[in-house]
């Protein structure tokens, strides 16, 4: 090998050393950077199978706390609401919407003589902080509703049977 021929593979190996320092932190920039946004999206995906699920327990939860409403009374809804109280939601309620359960549960003993009004600011209260913890799971803002407006309306003028009928499709729909 001659002296130019060395002086050109010496040439073309520094521009190659060259090119590649040059694509080197960009390159590797990009592939740091494509792994924190794979990292971050799975990140947002979990955080969203986690709320969902979250929502389903805690819509299972306010479906059983219906049956507590005069209009909705429902004593097989009763027992469910109180077993979920004390057995699941312990697992999954943060403490602030275990706290409120206990409250509304306790707004039934007959010594305490709460009225229907107080009841429904506490289910009103229960409802918002069901909702804050649901936001807050994948950063949303809390909640703007208000207690006084969130309340249960009863079917006073639905005729008896029909409230049991619906009442039996709702127990079908639990099983299910």
């Amino acid at each position: 090998m001659d002296a130019t021929t060395s002086a050109r593979l010496l040439q073309v190996g520094q521009s190659i050393i060259s090119l590649i320092s040059a694509i080197g932190p960009l390159g590797l920039a990009g592939i740091v950077g494509y792994l924190i946004k794979a990292k971050l999206d799975q990140n947002a995906e979990n955080k969203r199978k986690i709320r969902d699920e979250k929502e389903k327990q805690y819509k299972d939860f306010l479906h059983n706390l219906m049956g507590f409403f005069e209009a909705w009374k429902d004593e097989a809804l009763q027992l469910q609401f109180l077993w979920d109280v004390y057995t699941n939601a312990p697992a999954y309620a943060s403490d602030e919407v275990l706290r409120l359960a206990f409250k509304y549960i306790a707004s039934y003993d007959k010594t305490k003589k709460i009225d229907d009004t107080k009841r429904q600011l506490i289910y009103a209260e229960l409802v918002i902080a069901i909702r804050n913890e649901l936001n807050s799971i994948v950063g949303e803002k809390k909640s703007d509703l208000k207690k006084n407006e969130v309340k249960i309306m009863g079917l006073d003028n639905v005729k008896e049977d029909t409230k049991k009928q619906f009442l039996q499709n709702l127990h079908k729909e639990i099983k299910t």
